[in-house]
């Protein structure tokens, strides 16, 4: 038997945690305690100070009369373990281990089987088991698989008519998924997900029954465990309870306190993408259970923060969703009021990028909804606010904690209308697909079909139905490159993606050309705009752009693709997922799981293998061969083998240069990589001056390559290079510390990239290291914040605009663009200017100059996705990329006239000399989140073919 201790009864000690329990003998003992405290669940609670600042330290601010009850919300089943039964510690009082939290979930669903079941969804990166605790009455967990069968009904208006969908509405519970750490050092999530699910499987209370009678409610523990562990261990290690904000236990190392998996990768911002394993896990079991509200609990803001959101909503979203997230607002409210308790909505946190952890369950109908709590995380277990008030890790865990109870409460008192409009959600979705254009998007195989393929599989991952082209033919479509309709030929074994389907919302919002911002938001930032027209610089106000305004899959992973207004323009069979693809993990094996090209060489080669550059598969060849010690070249001008063509770029294996393990090794690898390789049986080339033997062709060696990590450095762009290079092209490197770089931690090194990164604690005595090895041959690439770092090397750039447009005519053109008149300066500041304002994440035209070596097996024209301001050229390197001339837009925001003025004929990318080495530098990231890969050529080749091997050019 399981008795609750009695509030005031326990004084935990942070370093020793005695469980110092006076345990009742009854539960009517408990209850009785709670009556004379006088204290209900709707009551503020006002907690007694600590008598001393050691008492708060060792206590973890849990001093007598100064914890928030957990166990207020009674009775419980006594059979019942609360987590600090098992724990040996009350929630608050320590960082729970993973471990121990398994413990707990072992634990409680040995307990109560009737009302909990344990379902392990997945496995992360580090192999750590992935629990969605199932919980509801014993009738529900009696009965789950039919409940999820119901729950798939409603998202299926195909096959489910509105009759049926009302009875299942009758009959079925109301799916709440309560979604913890998913920025796992954010902790307490994690601790509220356990006291939760203690509350909903013991509570005998009213509130507790009703829940349970009318909801199932799906506990996600630990979306990101390792993001989890790496803070919890650190900080267990070394925090003291130290509320003052300089304490060394709020400022963990690089890469420890971060919202990162194992690979730095941010989880939250990958439900666009899937790329990593655990947003594939969570995304297939969110898909299987179809939840109607889904919270994701996150931290440390001010104050706790619950929706409704601040603009802008995303208006493929319907208007149930506001409505929805408005009902559960007022209650989450009517909760915090009671207890007194600061609180704010509508602000910082919108709805527009879909790649969110609320924003993403949202496209697949659920009331989607970001909770942001104020303790906890880097704030530990104590926090000195500016008001002098302490905030406690305790505090942070019961906010998160009352606000899911309301939430999950106020979904099951609108149990059948809730489940009602689901149905509705996937019903109209299709509808609106089928009022509007375009009807559907014809993804093209082009010169790498794998991203295609890649792609298709990310799609059907999504639940989006995608269908293989059968037979090839013409197609007439909007090209969104192009800006114009076009048609073009489309050949068998590319995909088509009718929007007129269940999912629908999800399919339009992915691929969809361009999703225009709300008007009323749009009208907000133009009016802020011409206010800094206006104004002197260091009065300018800034935007209120939360996150880029474009995410268009094809475009970002250049994909070639034509939206059309036919429901079929070319015969379609059916794609589907096999189950064991459906969440494998991320890496170059599993992302792709649908037919595409098939790889290997097409004989066995008497005098060279040759294959073409500009896939991703390709460079994977290049990096294998090389790491397996084979000798490959390039060749810099086009190329004739036998009677077929090759590209600049293209590469060659020899067979004269390499050993008899050449012709089985490549077969295999290219079959790995996906990549066809034509085996020649002569270097004599029957026209033209360039074969395989010819002197445009260069020997190319390893790059011994180096990346810098640490203070400065961007944890999730190091961390997108590491996942790249490591899990989809197989290339080693070495990781280096950017604090303490030196001369000796540069011998030996070829080439070092230099990530996004704000740099500010790169020494100069680091910066001096760089450019001496890179004046003794060393290659250098730096792209978005490292790009700018390398314009301090002494080379020489410009740094004018795009078109000299005036101040007049900038803040004319905002002005016409303006439906409104807002509050403007009476007159403008003497010292105002145009300011050089970057676009908040949009894909604007690139010109590439595909003669230059940097550009090998790109195209003419680009869709590059933009943070930034572009470089300024180089005076006497080269500018391979340059943004276009004009029409810059291709999808997302853009300023009227100032996105011209900055942009306009100015770099992204320049390659510059220094010494006998060489500078490379890019404007934005060319690994964006992972799944905006499109310019990874552009990397890879300042790599591979910039680094060790000589090009006397720029």
């Amino acid at each position: 038997m399981f008795c609750r201790s009695p509030p005031g009864t326990y004084t935990p000690t942070l370093f020793t945690l005695p469980l110092r329990l006076v345990v009742p003998q009854c539960l009517s003992f408990l209850l009785a305690f709670v009556v004379l405290l006088n204290v209900t669940p709707g009551q503020a609670q006002t907690p007694a100070p600590c008598a001393s600042e050691h008492e708060a330290r060792q206590a973890a601010g849990q001093c007598a009369g100064a914890s928030f009850d957990f166990h207020a919300f009674g009775p419980y089943r006594d059979d019942v373990p609360a987590p600090h039964d098992v724990l040996g510690h009350p929630i608050g009082a320590l960082h729970t281990p993973y471990g121990r939290m398994e413990d707990y979930v072992d634990a409680l669903t040995d307990a109560a089987p009737d009302r909990v079941r344990d379902l392990v969804y997945g496995r992360s990166v580090e192999q750590r088991d992935l629990h969605l605790l199932a919980i509801g009455s014993a009738e529900t967990i009696g009965r789950l698989d039919e409940v999820r069968e119901g729950l798939q009904q409603l998202a299926a208006p195909t096959e489910t008519s509105d009759a049926t969908a009302n009875e299942l509405a009758t009959d079925l519970p109301v799916a709440v998924w309560i979604n913890s750490a998913n920025d796992g050092n954010e902790t307490a999530a994690f601790e509220a997900a356990l006291q939760l699910a203690y509350q909903v499987a013991a509570g005998e209370g009213e509130r507790a029954r009703r829940i349970r009678e009318n909801a199932l409610v799906l506990i996600n523990v630990a979306h990101n465990p390792e993001s989890h562990e790496r803070f919890v261990a650190w900080y267990n290690a070394f925090g003291m309870g130290d509320a003052a904000p300089n304490a060394y236990e709020h400022d963990a190392p690089w890469g420890m306190n971060t919202n990162n998996n194992h690979f730095q990768i941010d989880l939250n911002r990958d439900g666009v993408g899937l790329t990593q394993t655990e947003s594939r896990a969570v995304s297939t079991a969110m898909q299987r259970w179809r939840p109607q509200v889904f919270v994701d609990l996150h931290g440390q803001t001010t104050q706790y923060f619950f929706p409704p959101n601040a603009a802008p909503i995303n208006p493929l979203y319907p208007d149930q969703l506001t409505t929805w997230i408005d009902t559960i607002g007022r209650a989450n409210a009517d909760s915090f009021d009671e207890y007194g308790w600061s609180y704010y909505t509508r602000d910082v946190f919108d709805l527009q990028y879909p790649g969110y952890w609320d924003s993403y369950p949202s496209l697949h109908g659920a009331t989607g909804m970001t909770y942001e709590t104020d303790g906890g995380g880097g704030r530990g277990l104590r926090w000195r606010r500016d008001d002098g008030t302490t905030l406690t890790f305790e505090d942070g865990i019961a906010h998160h904690f009352v606000a899911t109870l309301s939430t999950i409460d106020a979904a099951a008192r609108n149990r059948e209308a809730r489940l009602r409009d689901y149905y509705r959600f996937f019903a109209d979705a299709m509808a609106e697909a089928e009022a509007e254009p375009p009807r559907g998007v014809v993804l093209r195989s082009g010169e790498d079909p794998r991203r295609a393929a890649r792609l298709a599989t990310t799609l059907l991952r999504h639940g989006v139905t995608v269908e293989r082209v059968t037979q090839s033919g013409a197609v007439q479509g909007y090209d969104a490159l192009a800006g114009e309709a076009v048609r073009q030929t489309v050949s068998t074994g590319s995909f088509f993606v009718p929007f007129t389907q269940p999912n629908a919302t999800v399919a339009r919002m992915l691929l969809l050309p361009d999703i225009e911002l709300p008007e009323d938001f749009r009208q907000q930032e133009l009016a802020r705009l011409a206010h800094n027209l206006r104004v002197a610089p260091d009065e300018r106000e800034p935007h209120a752009f939360y996150d880029v305004t474009a995410w268009n899959l094809a475009l970002a992973g250049d994909v070639p693709a034509l939206w059309t207004e036919s429901d079929a323009p070319l015969p379609t069979t059916s794609l589907s997922l096999p189950d064991s693809a459906q969440a494998a993990p991320g890496g170059w094996r599993h992302d792709v799981a649908v037919p595409t090209v098939a790889g290997g060489t097409d004989g066995r080669a008497r005098s060279a293998y040759v294959w073409t550059p500009g896939s991703v598969g390709s460079t994977r060849l290049l990096a294998r061969l090389m790491d397996e010690g084979f000798n490959v070249a390039v060749v810099d001008r086009p190329m004739v083998v036998g009677d077929r063509s090759f590209p600049r770029g293209s590469y060659i294996a020899r067979v004269g240069r390499n050993p008899d393990t050449l012709h089985d090794r490549i077969d295999a690898l290219a079959e790995t990589a996906a990549v066809p390789v034509h085996a020649a049986n002569t270097a004599f080339p029957k026209r033209g001056p360039t074969g395989t033997g010819s002197e445009t062709t260069r020997s190319l060696t390893p790059p011994d390559l180096a990346v810098l990590a640490g203070d400065g450095v961007s944890t999730t762009s190091y961390g997108a290079f590491w996942y790249v290079f490591q899990e989809r092209l197989g290339q080693p490197f070495t990781a280096l510390k950017a604090r303490t770089l030196s001369a000796n931690d540069l011998r030996g090194q070829d080439v070092l990239v230099l990530p996004n990164g704000d740099y500010g604690t790169l020494p100069d005595a680091a910066m001096e290291a760089i450019q001496r090895w890179v004046e003794r041959g060393g290659t250098v690439v730096g792209y978005a914040g490292g790009a700018r770092l390398l314009g301090q090397l002494g080379v020489a750039y410009t740094d004018t605009t795009g078109t000299e447009r005036s101040l007049t005519s900038v803040r004319t053109a905002i002005d016409e663009a303006l439906t409104t008149e807002p509050a403007l300066p009476l007159e403008p500041s003497p010292s105002a200017t145009v300011p050089e304002q970057p676009v908040p994440g949009t894909f604007l035209r690139a010109r590439a100059d595909t003669t230059h070596w940097l550009t090998y097996g790109l195209g003419a024209e680009l869709p590059l996705l933009t943070q930034r301001t572009p470089l300024g050229a180089s005076v006497h390197g080269a500018n391979p990329v340059t943004y276009a001339s004009d029409d810059l837009a291709v999808s997302g925001f853009a300023w009227p006239a100032l996105t011209d003025h900055v942009y306009a004929e100015r770099p992204y990318a320049t390659v510059d000399r220094l010494g006998r080495g060489r500078i490379v530098r890019l404007s934005e990231d060319p690994l964006f989140r992972v799944w905006a890969d499109g310019p990874i050529d552009l990397l890879t080749n300042a790599i591979y073919l910039g680094g060790p091997n000589e090009n006397t050019g720029y």
